[in-house]
């Protein structure tokens, strides 16, 4: 049985799988959480975190797929311990830095988050993972998301966003890696732009890509079907 490894974004937690996983029986699907860790102050210490927590709950090989924040700890993986991977994915993520004009952004919504704390950065970032019409037919589902994460410690989701701030690109992973690359990308995605992000889909030797047309950022809720289809064919043909 083949060992899937999901990889939470940032200002969520590792049940934001669980209507994916769900769908996944077929494969051992592991979901570690670091949405209450303090201690990282890197992308590269959550990596190391990452290793130390797959060794011990005893995986060999597993394939890697990392939402948003859980993207740049799989491709920073992928560079430090690529011998455990039989593959990685990017889902709504990127490898390139931030440009300045994100730079600036990021340093007024983290100086927010330390005045105004976790719960006011997920009441106001949170509708705006979704693609708009799917907000507005899922009141419920935005509404639960926002109610769920402001639950979140505001230290930890500082520590998280300060280690997303100072990741360095990694384009250059993409193209130099002999493992298979999944990409999927939501047309409707506000944060991950699709424009600006799909050329990376053909940066890897062995890469599979997927556009999910409907979707935000959280295609794991807004096109959980389609994702999982997506993961299956991904992990059965490598």
């Amino acid at each position: 049985m083949k060992t899937l490894v999901l990889l939470h974004g940032h200002g969520v937690d590792s049940k934001i799988w669980e209507p994916l996983s769900t769908k996944l029986s077929d494969y051992q699907v592991l979901t570690p959480d670091y949405s209450s860790e303090v201690a990282y102050q890197s992308i590269e210490a959550y990596v190391d975190w990452l290793y130390q927590w797959l060794i011990s709950v005893g995986v060999e090989k597993c394939t890697l797929l990392g939402h948003s924040m859980g993207g740049y700890i799989a491709l920073a993986f992928a560079e430090k311990y690529p011998d455990l991977l039989e593959g990685f994915g990017l889902f709504h993520s990127t490898a390139y830095a931030d440009d300045e004009a994100k730079k600036e952004q990021r340093k007024k919504t983290l100086a927010f988050m330390e005045n105004h704390g976790a719960a006011a950065f997920i009441r106001q970032s949170g509708p705006n993972m979704y693609a708009e019409e799917f907000a507005e037919k899922n009141p419920e589902i935005v509404k639960n998301h926002v109610e769920r994460y402001s639950q979140l410690p505001t230290e930890a989701v500082i520590t998280g966003f300060k280690a997303i701030m100072n990741r360095p690109d990694r384009t250059h992973i993409l193209s130099e890696t002999s493992l298979p690359v999944l990409f999927i990308f939501g047309k409707q995605d506000k944060l991950i732009v699709f424009e600006k992000n799909i050329g990376l889909s053909e940066l890897p030797p062995k890469a599979s890509t997927v556009i999910l047309t409907e979707a935000g950022h959280m295609g794991m809720i807004e096109d959980t079907d389609a994702c999982a289809d997506s993961i299956k064919t991904f992990l059965e043909t490598n």
